[in-house]
């Protein structure tokens, strides 16, 4: 009960159903790919394969927003390190409570439950840990996938030999940082925000080592600009809007739109290492509650960083309100085609550009 008021609490949308987009947003979705490259809904729901009736994220909206691939995120602790918030959420979706002091713990539970769904699902999802999965997920008639990410990294407990561990049980993306400062690398969001940590610069040598995606969403700049220079693989930035478009800072706390969006200069980084970031639909970090506003976002991205650089990364059931459910994303195409966006730079947006980051970090 608990679990579902805060379900529905939290993961509201400023445009409701039903959505009616064009007959041409459609078919183009039928013949491309479409990704999201950040969802939380697992952290949230103890549900996915049939309708929740609530929340932004299940598997028939999936379905019927014509999105193929998304990477499933787990956050181990939330608003901070020790977890005060956290522990008693994850307590009712029903985490052993022996769980609870572990971040490793929690990560091995979640990308369990991830595992079941796939298990129950009669072929209807797959987790996608390799290129052949990737390739099953964009067959004709193939299953929706998922990657499985994770943000934050304290999920490490201060020992880079933990990220084989996460390479092996399936993790393919690795967030630094999540909303707060952690051993690795400081947060945007964080009390200090600080940079790139000797033990972050390990880690991130053992990442490129072992083949999972460095994601520096909620990154600090510091830890961006420490971060890029030592990368040989291009890296995800995995979900965010633009401190130039959405920059309004809070009197109350940390997390605000200044402090958890990224800054131009700093998404260029990512864009000449060869990475790609990801578009949020997060009300908060757009500063607008419209299709348009989502729209407009993805083309200041597009003029910025260049059209190779660009993805869709919802931050659905991510604790925030947003434009859209999953079912919405047609919408967002239409506004793109609308708006004079050459198609085949929607293409890579809508789904290309993602899928050549993950296909080369994904092993064989």
């Amino acid at each position: 009960m608990i679990e579902q008021l805060v379900d529905r609490a939290l993961h509201t949308v400023s445009v409701p159903r039903p959505y009616r987009p064009s007959r041409t947003a459609l078919d183009l979705q039928r013949r491309v790919p479409v990704v999201d490259l950040l969802v939380g809904t697992v952290l949230f729901r103890r549900t996915f394969l049939e309708a929740a009736g609530r929340g932004h994220v299940d598997l028939p909206r999936l379905r019927a927003g014509g999105v193929r691939l998304v990477g499933m995120s787990i956050a181990t602790r939330f608003p901070d390190l020790r977890g005060t918030l956290s522990t008693l959420h994850f307590a009712t979706l029903g985490v052993p409570l022996s769980l609870l002091g572990s971040d490793r713990a929690l990560v091995a539970h979640f990308v369990q439950r991830i595992d079941a769904w796939a298990g129950a699902s009669a072929g209807r999802f797959l987790v996608v840990r390799t290129r052949r999965d990737l390739d099953a997920v964009l067959t004709v008639d193939g299953p929706l996938g998922a990657f499985i990410g994770v943000q934050g990294g304290q999920a490490l407990e201060d020992d880079p030999a933990n990220v084989e561990w996460l390479h092996q049980f399936g993790v393919r993306m690795l967030a630094l940082a999540h909303v707060m400062d952690n051993p690795l690398a400081g947060s945007g969001s964080g009390a200090r925000g600080g940079g790139l940590t000797p033990l972050g610069a390990r880690v991130v040598a053992e990442m490129e080592r072992v083949g999972i995606l460095v994601d520096l969403a909620h990154a600090s700049s510091a830890t961006i600009r420490d971060t890029v220079p030592r990368l040989r693989r291009p890296p995800a930035l995995s979900h965010t809007g633009f401190v130039e478009r959405a920059g309004r800072a809070s009197r109350w706390r940390r997390y605000a739109a200044a402090t958890r969006n990224v800054r131009l200069a700093d998404a260029r980084l990512v864009a000449e290492a060869g990475g790609v970031v990801g578009i949020t639909y997060a009300v908060q970090l757009l500063g607008g509650d419209t299709v348009r506003d989502v729209v407009d976002t993805i083309r200041f991205a597009l003029d910025q960083l260049g059209p190779a650089h660009v993805a869709l990364g919802s931050d659905m059931d991510g604790a925030l309100r947003t434009v859209i459910d999953a079912a919405g994303v047609p919408l967002i195409t239409d506004g793109l085609l609308a708006a004079g966006v050459p198609e085949d730079d929607v293409v890579a947006v809508l789904g290309g550009n993602a899928l050549r980051l993950l296909r080369e970090a994904l092993p064989a």
